[in-house]
Formats: structure tokens, C-alpha cells, sequence
């Protein structure tokens, strides 16, 4: 190297890695150097760069009164912001104008009519469009979400973010529940390709048929797909640490849904807090006002819906 430097003429000081033999070529050395190196580094850069992931979500809906309600608008501007594309699916009709509402989301496919098989019907059908109609051969991952909750109270990002560096898993919820036996809340689902791609699971979704009464939709769909799953070797977890929230003594975490949303960043508050159909042991009222605060969006959500328990909200607001 030293001898090459004194055939050129060439200045110690110009010789910028000491195990390269310098090119004949004064030009082409700093060719190489000025140009091709760091060429040579933002493509190293780019390439380690996460990939977007490429995903579809199935939102199963049901209104009696046939409209899309304003938290509908709120949950769909969400499930935008992280999907490529969004099925909404509902069991129950729709009423003339109201599909207006959805022109600003990207939505791929719609169908509003009596199905009679609940949000695990409108998941099946869901499931079926974006088979037949190749965007199953595109997606990373498929969600399943239905209209039980508000969502998300600040954004889905985070979430995912967290859950994309869960690489070891198949597919994952927002929260489970270990009643019966340990399994993923059907509220929020999601699922890789190992397992959307799989014949079991089409063969469980397949399954899917009329219930004489709605619980038996949780019984049968709910409470077995994960472990049916898991017996396959696929792998599952939730995004609330469900072994941080045994010391909340309901095997349903949601009937903690202040302590849910204060200090473990929960993005969901399911309908029935506001019904007698969910047993909550917090003060609604402090839930209200902490909303109020700090997720007003979802506050206004709450106050627009018909829950006869919170008509007192709506006449202490108008005062």
C-alpha cells in the first residue's frame, strides 16, 4: 500500500482506508469514495427499514334502527389509519342515505342485511369476500372487530407497534378472558397469515351457523377458537398483560375499564359499561369525567348513543 502511495504521488493524508489497494485511476478512486459508498449506505439503510405490513380488517356491525351512529364513523376513521382496505359487514339493514357516511373511508366491500348469525356471521362473510377476491394472497394480517366497543380512544398505532414486535405469535386479541378456560375476546382479533391461510381455520369459520340464543355465539365461536388453535401449535396472546391484571379479581378485565384505560393505555370501552349487561365495579361516573378530559372524541361518542342509563348525562350537559 505504502509503495502504490509514492507510485502515484499520492498524499498519505488521501488515503482513506488503509487496507484498500488504491485503483490506477486517481479519478475512479474518488468516484468510488464520493459517490459509490455512500450509495453503498443508504442502501444498507433502506434496507433494514420495517416493511409496511399489508392489512385487512372485517367489521361486523348490527343497529336495529338502520343508521350508522357517530362512534361507528370514530371506529372506522381507526381501523383507516392501520389497514389497507376495510369489509363492513352488518346483520341488519341499512337505511336509505346513510351509506353517505362511509365515502370518506376506504372501504372495499359493504353489505347491510339480516344474516342472522350475529358478528361471527358477518366475520365469515367477511372473510369469504376477501378470499374470492384475492386479498387474502396480499395480507400480513386479518382483524376482526365488531361495533361492541368505542375505538379507539386515542389511535390503533400504538397497539400494532407493540404487537408487530411479537413476531413469535400467530394471532392475538386486544384482551382475554379466562372464564371457562383462557381465550381471546372476539371484540378484536387478529390473525397472520400462518393461520388465515390455514384449513383449520377456514374449516372453523366454515362452522359457523344460526344460534337459538346469542350467548351460545360466545360459548361456541368465542370461548373455542383459541384454544382449537392453539392444540394446532399456533401460537397467542393478548395486548393487555392479562398476568399483570390478575389482581383485579374478575376474570373479564373489562369490568375494570377506568384502570384499563389510565395505566394500561387501553384503546376500547365496551357499550354494555353503560348497560346492565357487563358487571363493572368502578365509578362510572369518574370513568365519564376522566374521558371527558382526556378522550373527548369518545365522550361525545358515549353522549350521542342511546343509553337509557346515562339520560341523566345528556339533561346535565344541556344545563
Amino acid at each position: 500500500l505504502q509503495n502504490r502511495r509514492i507510485s502515484l504521488k499520492i498524499p498519505l493524508k488521501d488515503i482513506f482506508l488503509r487496507g484498500f489497494i488504491l485503483p490506477k485511476s486517481l479519478k475512479l478512486h474518488y468516484l468510488i469514495y464520493t459517490l459509490l459508498l455512500p450509495l453503498l449506505i443508504l442502501a444498507i439503510c433502506f434496507l433494514s427499514l420495517p416493511t409496511k405490513k399489508v392489512r385487512y380488517a372485517v367489521f361486523a356491525g348490527y343497529n336495529e334502527n338502520k343508521t350508522i351512529e357517530p362512534y361507528i364513523l370514530t371506529y372506522l376513521k381507526g381501523l383507516n389509519e392501520i389497514t389497507d382496505g376495510i369489509v363492513y359487514i352488518t346483520d341488519s339493514e341499512l337505511a336509505e342515505g346513510e351509506l353517505q357516511k362511509l365515502k370518506k373511508f376506504n372501504i372495499l366491500f359493504t353489505s347491510f342485511k339480516r344474516h342472522n348469525e350475529y358478528d361471527w356471521g358477518s366475520y365469515k362473510r367477511g372473510l369469504y369476500w376477501l378470499k374470492k377476491n384475492g386479498y387474502l394472497e396480499k395480507a400480513d394480517e386479518i382483524i376482526f372487530a365488531n361495533d361492541s366497543t368505542y375505538a379507539p380512544l386515542t389511535s390503533f398505532k400504538k397497539m400494532f407497534q407493540t404487537m408487530d414486535k411479537r413476531k413469535d405469535l400467530d394471532f392475538w386479541g386486544d384482551s382475554q378472558n379466562h372464564h371457562f378456560n383462557p381465550h381471546l375476546q372476539s371484540y378484536f382479533l387478529v390473525f397472520r397469515k400462518k393461520v388465515f391461510n390455514s384449513k383449520a381455520f377456514e374449516h372453523f369459520m366454515n362452522s359457523v351457523h344460526h344460534q337459538i340464543d346469542s350467548s351460545l355465539y360466545i360459548l361456541e365461536y368465542e370461548i373455542n377458537l383459541t384454544p382449537y388453535l392453539e392444540l394446532l401449535g399456533y401460537k397467542w396472546n393478548s395486548y393487555l398483560p392479562y398476568n399483570k391484571l390478575r389482581y383485579l379479581p374478575i376474570k373479564d378485565k373489562n369490568s375494570y375499564p377506568l384502570t384499563l384505560i389510565m395505566f394500561y393505555h387501553h384503546e376500547f370501552l365496551k357499550r354494555r359499561t353503560f348497560t346492565e349487561k357487563l358487571m363493572i365495579l368502578e365509578n362510572i361516573d369518574e370513568l365519564l369525567e376522566y374521558l371527558r378530559k382526556h378522550h373527548k372524541q369518545t365522550y361525545l361518542d358515549i353522549l350521542s348513543a342511546n343509553h337509557p342509563r346515562l339520560d341523566y348525562l345528556k339533561h346535565k350537559n344541556k344545563d
